[in-house]
């Protein structure tokens, strides 16, 4: 049965509560690491583990939090996923050691994870897919918006220090918020689920965990540590271990099993050429955020505040035109995709071009231009991209494709976070090597805005080559009844 109009739009402000606390968690504790740092003496290894702990965690329970909701039921696992990560958050929030905080944060991650693979199958199944463009043009404006603003929201917060809970305001946040997501989930979404429980898939959950820690974790370190010998023979494993995986759930599934990776998802030219642009885009976005944050802060040292602000004009963008992207998509279709490459590709190309000057590089007014034609370009790609991705799916499937898609976003974006960083640490050592020991301020950034700036370069060339894959999805995709699935 289909739910009400009411009972849907429930259900979204239930996933755009969940997605934009989810998100956020990414990367508003970056600007607090050096307030934890102090508070409960966490040294560098466990500031990184503070940061990458929740990612990892949250990454790997994807694609068992989707299956598992197709057997339990979504309002189960949606339920369930948010009580724990509204718990998680308040341990995080009290937390007086640094061990305590990355366990919390572990528990947040699993927790998210399993309350973010509910999301797509729960909108995709409320509403019909003629109405696919909007809500899913507010999904993305709310995960991409939280996401960038998550430095922003995390400066203010710690310096507000309201109740003089400094760097645990960031954590303790969520609880409210979760409460809320919680309450309108309880009453609004439904709970079927098959008459007969199938055979768990126990050896699917531990290969395809597995296989995704040892994929991501060592690319998330590589930019720190460098890719050493471990490295290697950790994602040499990693692809090993994930062959396993596809290997046993086709298996599986030509035995009468549910399967958690539905095999045939990928046999849709809309399908897995849109996972493809999905790598592709998380990717160059998250490679971009990271770079210029540290350009900004130590190689052109402006604040961590400042640094948020900066910020703002991209999310601005993406708001405006995730907005503006149902009506675009009415009248051009998929072509959305590659307009959203060109816009983002446009926007690299300026930066690097303001990069010659001092002037122009340090300029809040000079970057709006740029910050909000990038953020143009993510707001113009990211709503149409989910359409496209779950356009062919059907009651069987889109319950798997809610856990691949956030995935294959998660792997995008720490393969584009190790390969840019490497990148971009291999070129500033190269000039850095090479700067006098008695330079100006703009000439000590120089190493920083030299890297920076063959970043640029190179995503705008990573992302021109994906705005041509993606003018191999047909124009248009199938717009069918809605699809009936438990929600």
């Amino acid at each position: 049965m289909n739910p009400t109009r009411h009972i849907a739009r429930r259900r979204l402000c239930a996933c755009l509560l969940a997605v934009f606390m989810l998100m956020i968690d990414v990367t508003i504790v970056n600007v607090a690491l050096p307030s934890i740092a102090v508070d409960i003496t966490a040294g560098s290894s466990a500031q990184t583990l503070i940061v990458s702990s929740y990612t990892l965690a949250f990454a790997c329970t994807l694609l068992t939090g989707a299956w598992l909701g197709g057997l339990l039921g979504r309002r189960t696992m949606f339920v369930g996923g948010m009580a724990a990560f509204v718990l998680a958050s308040a341990l995080c929030g009290t937390a007086a050691s640094s061990e305590l905080l990355v366990a919390a944060r572990v528990v947040q991650g699993v927790a998210g994870g399993l309350v973010s693979a509910q999301s797509v199958a729960v909108i995709a199944s409320s509403f019909p897919r003629a109405r696919h463009s909007v809500v899913f043009a507010m999904y993305g404006a709310t995960a991409g918006g939280a996401a960038i603003l998550g430095p922003s929201i995390g400066g203010v917060l710690v310096s507000l220090d309201l109740f003089d809970w400094g760097w645990r305001t960031i954590f303790l946040v969520n609880v409210p918020l979760g409460l809320l997501a919680l309450g309108i989930a309880v009453v609004s979404l439904s709970n079927d689920r098959p008459e007969k429980m199938p055979r768990l898939d126990l050896v699917g959950v531990g290969l395809s965990s597995l296989g995704l820690v040892l994929l991501i974790y060592p690319l998330a370190h590589s930019y720190e540590y460098g890719w050493t010998a471990a490295t290697v023979a950790a994602l040499a494993a990693s692809a090993v271990v994930i062959a396993a995986f596809v290997y046993h759930e086709s298996r599986w599934g030509r035995a009468g099993h549910v399967p958690m990776l539905r095999l045939e998802l990928f046999r849709h030219r809309t399908f897995g050429i849109g996972c493809a642009l999905s790598i592709l885009m998380f990717g160059s976005f998250t490679g971009f955020f990271f770079t210029v944050s540290l350009t900004l802060q130590f190689g052109l040292e402006l604040s961590p505040m400042r640094t948020g602000v900066v910020t703002i004009p991209f999310a601005v963008g993406a708001a405006v035109f995730s907005v503006l992207s149902p009506a675009l998509f009415a009248r051009i279709g998929t072509r959305m995709l590659p307009l959203g490459f060109v816009l983002f590709g446009t926007s690299m190309m300026c930066f690097a071009a303001l990069t010659y000057n001092e002037t122009s590089a340090q300029s809040l007014l000079a970057l709006t231009g740029p910050l909000f034609l990038g953020g143009a370009g993510i707001g113009v790609f990211v709503a149409p991209l989910q359409t496209t991705i779950v356009s062919e799916t059907d009651a069987r499937t889109v319950g798997s494709a809610s856990g691949i898609i956030p995935t294959v976003q998660q792997v995008g974006q720490a393969v584009g976070l190790a390969l840019v960083g490497l990148l971009f640490f291999h070129q500033m050592s190269a000039i850095a090597a090479n700067l006098p020991s008695t330079s100006s301020a703009w000439e000590s950034a120089q190493p920083y805005v030299v890297a920076q700036r063959h970043v640029f370069f190179v995503l705008s060339a990573v992302v021109a080559g994906a705005a041509v894959l993606a003018f191999a999805l047909p124009k248009r995709v199938a717009t069918p009844s809605p699809l009936p699935v438990a929600a």
